[in-house]
């Protein structure tokens, strides 16, 4: 018994002060309990190289509990913290975004994260890891879906206390020069005219063609039925309320991107020939023995396979190439049909909140920050048209000629005081509000 008081008595400093125990390693492992703000109490340990050490680690689990700061779960790893993460979204998350984030994760995280402990991982380990994966190929837009799919899992872990801090707010991943040109690539006019000519020759190119002249999003598109085709004084409309696409060979089905997304487009002339040419080759098609549709019936897709069920967006793709090869111009992805339709429409002058309505942005913000990149002509002919009516015009054409009568000698503020009345559209005074 002797013996073991003494070892109390050497190691310990009592209760509220904790506890210092030197191991066979050389290390100290320290303990201390702590009672929080909300009556809770806990015991945190941990080890230090040197009794001062362990000592400073029991005053700091001491403040942090009186503080209201709980001790976060040091074994928890980032491939726990992720896989919880996504249990818990499961539910609330649309079916293609369940099995997104579950290939991310499979493909991009587990084999480099997810063995770490989630408390020591650093915002720089994080860009550093971006950058691995641009290394290796993967584009901006999957490492900023892996960056969410992250960043979620963190502030789900500290929401439910087992972290303090989300290292993915300061760890992003980095969009290079050369990613943010690519994405934001359009045809010429020239080049959009050569392609809108060749896809019109090519049955499966036509969904090309109408993408080109209707901005619409290709999942949107391929969605349509006959029953969002309408007119209304004389304009054709379709309705978009839904989209379609495909990922690792599973179609679905899903709502509109956005509420701004649900919405309706009156189509150009072109594009409702489109629609006009389509019902004709659907009603012909429909005579095929293997024709598996329902013709041009309201729940049948408004741009069918041959065998009348939904297009598929690979097979878009497929036929992106075909047509950019036929066309002589440079291959670029389905979307950006979309972008050369915005890219366009601004630089001939039309309103950005019309262009932004029309394909269904909930920002006119983004339709700006995305497609106003290509109208350096028009920055080009307000310089020369502000250099021909501004005042260096004005100084080159000389200074005015008095007309008979006209008194040269008039006071210059008398002339200026003149022109503001005349701007503002009154004989003198304060504006009124």
């Amino acid at each position: 018994m002797t013996a073991k008081g003494k070892g109390q008595g050497r190691n310990r400093n009592g209760w509220h002060k904790g506890t210092v125990e030197e191991l066979p390693s050389g290390r100290f492992r320290w303990r201390v309990r702590v009672t929080y703000p909300d009556g809770t109490t806990a015991r945190p340990t941990g080890t230090a190289r040197t009794r001062t050490e362990a000592q400073r680690a029991i005053m700091e689990a001491q403040q942090e509990a009186a503080a209201g700061r709980k001790p976060v779960a040091r074994t928890l790893t980032v491939g726990e913290m992720v896989t919880e993460y996504m249990r818990a979204k499961e539910e609330k998350w649309a079916d293609r975004t369940a099995w997104q984030n579950q290939a991310l994760y499979l493909r991009h995280v587990s084999p480099h994260l997810a063995h770490l402990k989630a408390a020591g991982v650093e915002a720089k380990s994080l860009r550093a890891y971006f950058e691995t994966l641009k290394a290796g190929g993967l584009g901006y837009s999957g490492r900023r879906q892996i960056h969410a799919l992250l960043s979620g899992a963190y502030k789900h872990a500290v929401t439910d206390g087992q972290l303090r801090d989300n290292p993915a707010h300061f760890g992003r991943p980095v969009r290079g020069k050369d990613e943010a040109a690519k994405e934001k690539q359009t045809f010429t006019s020239e080049e959009a005219a050569r392609f809108l000519a060749a896809a019109l020759e090519d049955r499966w190119a036509l969904l090309l063609a109408f993408l080109l002249l209707s901005g619409m999003r290709i999942g949107e598109a391929v969605a349509l039925t006959w029953g969002d085709y309408g007119s209304e004084e004389g304009a054709a409309y379709v309705t978009i309320s839904k989209a379609r696409g495909e990922f690792m060979g599973k179609a679905y089905q899903s709502e509109g991107k956005t509420a701004a997304a649900r919405r309706r487009v009156y189509l150009p002339e072109g594009a409702a020939g489109i629609v006009q040419d389509m019902r004709g080759r659907v009603a012909r098609e429909a005579e095929a023995l293997d024709y598996q549709g329902q013709g041009v019936q309201p729940d049948a897709p408004l741009f069918p396979r041959k065998t009348g069920q939904h297009h598929r967006q690979d097979t878009a793709r497929s036929s992106m190439r075909r047509t950019c090869l036929r066309a002589g111009v440079p291959l670029l992805s389905p979307h950006a049909l979309r972008h050369t339709f915005a890219t366009h429409r601004l630089a001939e002058g039309f309103d950005p909140v019309t262009v932004s309505k029309h394909i269904g942005h909930a920002q006119v913000s983004t339709t700006l920050n995305f497609y106003a990149h290509k109208v350096e002509g028009n920055l080009r002919d307000m310089a020369r048209q502000m250099g021909q009516r501004g005042p260096a015009a004005k100084a080159e054409a000389g200074p005015p000629v008095p007309t008979p009568g006209e008194d040269s000698g008039e006071d210059e503020n008398v002339r200026e005081k003149a022109a503001r009345r005349a701007v503002r559209g009154r004989k003198g005074g304060p504006r009124r509000k």
